[in-house]
């Protein structure tokens, strides 16, 4: 009887379900990973490497950077770190590579020509033949772009001051931090310290006294530029305003009780002398942009510490929140139903419908009482009419329902779940970090505060060893992604589809993370900002490293029988789907029989990929590949023969984009069972 050869089959694994650290290993799906760092589930399908961060001051981004080859006829001393003029076109560039035959450039000022010659210092050093573009070649082209990026890296600078950086805020375009005593606006050139102003109380406010208006105390002779009128109670109409005038420039001292006129007219009665507006350091920032007076030019940025006045700021002017509090030192903040609440421990107070300057009862304001210090506020999903707000403590969780003093209704919605501070976010429906791990208000309320109420319950090592140090949240609505950070550099990425769950992954950043923010840019599009204990503030998913340090990443998957636990397998090849914009390379593993030490355990083989594409109409002359793929199967070699076969990838690199593993088929045959 002739023998027969068993024939190859074909096991596909589909990448999904992120980390699992409990769940027994035949219940998983063999996409499911037992370890993992660096990695995340995409909403598509599949675990992407994640992105870089990269530090962040306004000026050009290290990711931004771009290189030209200069094919050049040598003729001198060409080095790394010279500028390069070009003698016809008067071109300045910033040399990044030299190569026996081509000069590689990054910073170009003006338009280099080809036949020119290159000076450096005066002198010449090169003649160009011809100007190439970027290179062919995909592991050349990353290590060029990489290089043009560290030159941009070089020039962006902490944000000035000593310790960590306080808070973040995204404003109408621009990035805002705090660090020590002072808060500073991103711009082209750098951090810039915003100027806060002073403050003048007034008070038998008789006539309106309009912002721009220079106010002039009638005894004293001081005089002052007004920025912001702030309106605390009463009405000029009545003659009985009071509140406090925040002056841009002022010049003399006021004195307590003169009359304030504006061009000789008797307006309001001075308090006393102007006070320089200053921030005492040790808060931790949390702000919110609102519109109280509709319209689009009418967003402003709201914000408080826990050590200072809440604030207003509207770009130019700062102004302190009087809230009448003995200690007014708020440490949490949201808008919501046109007022500003504010919580201060256990008490959450609102201002006036519409007023945030007003925190006066008669005015609509007023004061929610918990059992407990508030750890986060949260506007939960709804239109106007059924929005509510979320009110967590550490141990409980409450919303308030109505529209303002004359109705509102606090309920206890669940008692023993509630929140470590800053980590609500809202997506679908409110997610937070308790004890348990990651809660949605759903989960909270099906279950209680039960291990089941956890969205992230199949990771419990992760959560409780990092639950208490965790420091902030973050939302990315283009990943759809919930993300909570930790003080030691890690936070954990769940990605959710349309409330459901695909996986959770941690990730681990070089750099410590203190604060961080989440926003919508101006172009559309999530930004994401953190800041750390070193002073630099950095932008998240952004580039190629963890700000030029190498993006360690690595998956380890489950242990895949094959639907045949008790059948030994003999293993094949393995061919390994991979999506991306960029050259990448991988790492493949594999261990064999549960990693037993009766059988050969193959070592790890290095894979590389070329994935760079582009699209007519979305792209640069001379800064494209032809016949680029952006996917690509990796076929790999695999041997030896086991009833099961756990799959690793990982990857070590500061020069690769993102790419995603999207599924890996493994050939094998099957042969006898297990005795």
């Amino acid at each position: 009887m002739p023998l027969t050869t068993p024939a190859v089959q074909y096991d596909l694994i589909r990448l999904g379900g992120g980390l699992d650290q409990v769940t027994p290993t035949l219940s998983l799906p063999p996409g499911v990973a037992r370890r993992a760092a660096n990695f995340e589930c995409s909403i598509t399908g599949g675990y992407t490497r994640i992105a870089g961060y990269e530090r962040f001051d306004g000026r050009p981004s290290p990711s931004d950077a771009v290189y030209n080859i200069f094919v050049c006829s040598i003729t001198g001393s060409v080095s790394v770190g010279n500028t390069v003029t070009g003698v016809t076109s008067a071109a300045t560039a910033y040399v990044i590579a030299v190569t026996s035959t081509s000069i590689v450039v990054t910073k170009e000022v003006g338009t280099f020509v080809s036949g020119e010659v290159l000076n450096v210092s005066s002198s010449p050093v090169a003649t160009i033949t011809s100007i190439q573009g970027i290179s062919a070649d995909g592991l050349t082209d990353a290590t060029y772009k990489n290089e043009a990026a560290d030159v941009y890296r070089a020039d962006i600078t902490t944000v000035p001051g000593t310790g960590s950086v306080l808070g973040v805020a995204y404003y109408n375009g621009a990035l805002y931090a705090w660090r020590l005593t002072s808060m500073y606006k991103s711009t082209s050139s750098g951090w810039t310290a915003v100027t806060l102003g002073k403050e003048l109380s007034f008070s038998t406010g008789t006539a309106v006294i309009a912002d721009g208006n220079t106010v002039t105390g009638a005894t004293s002779g001081a005089t002052g530029v007004v920025a912001r009128v702030v309106l605390q109670s009463g009405t000029f109409a009545s003659g009985n305003a009071a509140g406090r005038l925040i002056l841009s420039s002022s010049t003399g001292t006021f004195s307590s009780g003169e009359n304030l006129t504006v061009a000789a007219a008797v307006k309001a009665v001075s308090g006393g002398a102007a006070t320089q507006i200053t921030l005492t350091t040790g808060g931790r920032y949390e702000t919110v942009v609102a519109n109280f007076g509709g319209g689009t030019a009418n967003y402003k940025l709201y914000g408080c510490d826990g050590v200072n006045r809440a604030f207003e700021f509207d770009g130019t002017t700062f102004v302190p929140i009087a809230t009448g509090m003995a200690v007014d030192t708020p440490n949490h903040i949201v808008f919501h139903k046109q007022h500003l609440f504010l919580a201060f421990g256990a008490s959450v107070q609102f201002s006036g419908l519409g007023y945030p300057y007003q925190w006066t009862p008669l005015l609509g304001a007023g004061e929610i009482a918990m059992n407990a210090s508030v750890t986060n506020l949260v506007v939960l999903p709804g239109d106007q009419s059924s929005g509510a707000l979320g009110i967590y403590t550490r141990n409980d969780t409450s919303v308030l329902y109505g529209t303002s003093s004359a109705n509102f209704s606090l309920s206890a919605f669940n008692t023993g779940t509630g929140a470590y501070p800053y980590t609500a976010q809202t997506m679908d429906q409110a997610y937070v970090l308790d004890d348990r791990g990651i809660l949605s208000l759903g989960t909270s309320l099906n279950f209680g505060n039960f291990v089941p109420a956890a969205l992230s319950m199949n990771i419990p090592k992760f959560i409780n060893t990092h639950r208490q140090l965790s420091v902030g949240s973050t939302v990315n609505r283009d990943k759809g992604q919930y993300r909570v950070f930790f003080s030691d550099g890690t936070g954990l990425y769940m990605t959710i589809l349309n409330g459901r769950v695909l996986g959770s992954m941690p990730i681990e950043f070089a750099s410590p993370i203190n604060c961080c923010v989440d926003s919508e840019a101006p172009s559309g599009g999530t930004v994401q900002f953190f800041g750390s204990t070193n002073g630099y503030v950095y932008e998240m998913d952004m580039g190629t490293s963890f700000d030029g340090a190498a993006i360690p990443a690595n998956v380890n998957l489950v242990y895949n029988s094959t639907k045949s636990p008790r059948i030994l397998k003999r293993y094949r090849k393995a061919s390994v789907e991979l999506t991306g914009d960029s050259y990448a390379e991988i790492q493949f593993g594999y261990d064999l029989g549960y990693r037993t030490l009766a059988l050969t355990q193959a070592a790890d083989a290095l894979y590389q990929n070329d994935l760079r594409s582009s699209y007519w109409d979305d792209m640069s002359w001379d800064n494209f590949v032809w016949d680029g793929s952006d996917i690509s199967p990796s076929e790999i070699e695999v041997t030896g023969t086991a009833e099961n076969m756990a799959i690793r990838i990982s990857s070590v690199s500061d020069l690769y984009e993102p790419f995603t593993v999207n599924n890996i088929i493994v050939h094998y045959t099957q042969r006898r069972g297990l005795r």
